[in-house]
């Protein structure tokens, strides 16, 4: 039956080889809706199911289904809420375009036998454009997804394993992709750590004590810790990881409470005597301090999780060109958008669009460099 099955669709795309690309694109157009769900949601800690139907951000009034046809929604309602008439972000309508375009590519780039490969493919590329969109806008990576990756891309290395690196051997393809895993996750969380104990602990004591004070920043999208003398920490840098810490010297605050050190976390400030202050209900918080100490990851626990899925799929090989590819794609962002200007520069969009170049590049890309180094 199975081979059957398989020679059917080999005549198929023979004959019609627009069809298969064609009938994914518009597979990819329905996951592209279904992933602006996940990017909007996950992140605020919303379920997928719950609520079951697509809602407006702004007036929360459920979405019905005429108006949420995948591309052409968001160009027959001109960008606006139909609800409450709110602008839209276009993101929403680049990734479904952006998931339908790279369903299509893969369809038609990728000549393997099996077409549950391309299908495992379109899992990988799901799930890292989810997470490129989540880590920009946000600066969340959910490891959910790149589990999700990573063994679709394992699942590959059995079907195909010249991804991974090997075309003749089909154990070597599974080893290579369980050590780029490896290799990936285990090489960022080392150079994450290495990193914070060199460039990422910070102290300063002041020559008097100072006021602070920690409050919502101008544009409302950030907290700042303003200090008398007129340094600022904002929030989202200092808090970039769950693992960073925050500690005021000699703290006290204006109500008179503390005297010792306050210690922060993202949500809570705890004083000498354990007394939690939970900041998430609370306008403003001053006070005075000797100074400070703080903690900070120098690369985001995140990338490691993205590079767990690039070395699944893509082996040691799309890992290293994806960091050396990604560094400067990183910086074409920064300096384009200006991200990173005073604001935290999200590294995992840079890794995914470089691995995204190796996914259908790097057979030639490393062709290129094997002539390019005389290695025959």
């Amino acid at each position: 039956m199975m081979e059957m099955l398989y020679n059917a669709t080999q005549n198929v795309a023979s004959e019609i080889p627009w069809l298969f690309p064609v009938f994914f694109a518009m597979f990819g157009a329905c996951i592209g809706s279904f992933l602006n769900v996940v990017i909007y949601r996950l992140p605020r800690g919303l379920g997928v199911n719950e609520p079951s139907r697509s809602f407006c951000p702004t007036c929360k009034e459920p979405i019905p289904w005429y108006l949420n046809i995948p591309i052409l929604s968001w160009l027959m309602l001109r960008g606006r809420s139909a609800c409450c008439n709110t602008p839209i972000s276009v993101r929403y309508w680049l990734v479904e375009v952006a998931t339908a375009l790279l369903f299509g590519l893969v369809a038609w780039y990728f000549s393997v036998d099996d077409i549950i490969t391309q299908a495992l493919l379109c899992v990988w590329v799901a799930a890292m454009l989810a997470t490129l969109c989540m880590d920009w806008e946000q600066m969340v990576v959910m490891p959910s997804l790149m589990v999700v990756a990573a063994v679709a891309g394992v699942l590959v290395s059995l079907l195909s394993p010249w991804f991974a690196g090997d075309a003749l051997v089909p154990e070597h393809g599974l080893m290579l992709s369980l050590l780029g895993a490896a290799a990936g996750f285990g090489f960022f969380r080392l150079v994450g750590w290495a990193g914070t104990i060199a460039f990422g602990r910070h102290r300063k004591e002041f020559d008097e004590p100072q006021g602070w004070k920690l409050h919502q920043a101008a544009d409302g999208e950030d907290i700042v810790l303003e200090f008398a003398n007129g340094e600022t920490l904002l929030w989202s840098r200092v808090f970039a990881e769950p693992s960073n810490t925050l500690v005021l010297h000699r703290a006290m605050l204006d109500d008179g409470r503390g005297g010792g050190e306050i210690s922060f976390t993202a949500e809570t400030a705890v004083l000498e005597d354990g007394a939690r202050v939970e900041l998430e209900g609370v306008e403003s918080l001053s006070g005075t301090c000797g100074g400070y100490r703080s903690r900070q990851a120098a690369m985001g626990s995140g990338d490691a999780w993205i590079a767990l899925g690039i070395g699944a799929l893509l082996g040691w090989e799309g890992v290293l060109f994806s960091l050396v590819a990604g560094s400067f794609i990183g910086l074409a962002l920064a300096v384009v958008s200006r991200v990173g200007f005073g604001r935290p520069m999200p590294f995992g969009p840079a890794l995914i669009l470089a691995a995204g170049v190796w996914l259908f590049y790097g057979v030639q890309i490393d062709a290129w460099l094997m002539d390019w180094m005389g290695w025959y």
